[in-house]
């Protein structure tokens, strides 16, 4: 299983003005969802998104970031970060 450090990381390589790790974009695994909560506050409103351990997995080891990408620029568009087309 992989870290925060390394999926907060990953989603700052896609939008890099999600914040800083565990300030403005903090990661935590949820047991009970089996899926990785990302809450975002470095956008104009606070959001948060479940990323199912699924997509995690094929974005950190083989690079299939489609899932992961797609989770949080949809949470980034929604929170006024920008559009879900920019990267």
């Amino acid at each position: 299983m992989y870290n925060s450090k390394q999926i907060c990381d990953r989603i700052r390589s896609f939008y890099p003005d999600s914040g800083e790790c565990d300030k403005d974009l903090r990661i935590t695994y949820n047991k009970e969802e089996h899926a990785w909560l990302v809450e975002a506050s470095g956008w104009k409103r606070p959001m948060k998104t479940y990323v199912e351990e699924e997509d995690v997995d094929a974005c950190l080891s083989r690079g299939h970031c489609v899932g992961l990408s797609f989770q949080v620029g949809q949470m980034r568009a929604n929170a006024g970060g920008g559009s879900i087309d920019e990267s």
